[in-house]
């Protein structure tokens, strides 16, 4: 049985780990995402949001970060997706998302947008977004690095 809930406080250890275990974070991405982490519990921030899917045991076994684009009206970017690498392909990625999609649907209409990398590091995230009704909106070439584009997906809500 797996819940979706936001992150507490008492999370964050487990939450940490989580991200440590992900292949295709790179070292600069795990220190990005530990700092979102934090200032999503920080109670005088607010510029995040992160669900949590935890099992009966309360084990934290995936999360979704996303936030509100700055001076924009009902834009989001969705941060991260990532579920424990064992287990993956267990629908928990998609619980997530739905999730977020429907916290964001239930205030008006949005658009989200995710920006992603073009190696082949990031093939199944692309695969999860486009199965999931995220199209391709636009491709920065060379973006990270030579060879590394920048693929911005968007769906509408």
């Amino acid at each position: 049985m797996i819940t979706i809930q936001p992150i507490a406080a008492k999370d964050r250890s487990q939450l940490l780990a989580l991200v440590r275990k992900q292949k295709n974070f790179n070292a600069q991405e795990v220190e990005v995402a530990i700092e979102v982490i934090d200032d999503t519990l920080n109670p005088e921030k607010n510029d995040y949001q992160i669900l949590i899917a935890k099992t009966g045991e309360d084990k934290v076994v995936g999360f979704i970060c996303y936030g509100e684009i700055p001076m924009t009206d009902r834009r989001f970017d969705l941060y991260w997706v990532a579920v424990d690498p064992h287990l993956g392909r267990q629908g928990i990625g998609l619980l997530l998302l739905t999730q977020m999609e429907t916290e964001l649907t239930g205030q008006g209409s949005a658009k989200v947008y995710v920006d992603t990398s073009s190696t082949p590091g990031y093939d199944s995230a692309r695969g999860f977004y486009e199965k999931n009704g995220y199209r391709v909106a636009c491709v920065f070439p060379d973006f990270y690095r030579d060879g590394d584009d920048k693929v911005v997906y968007l769906k509408e809500l």
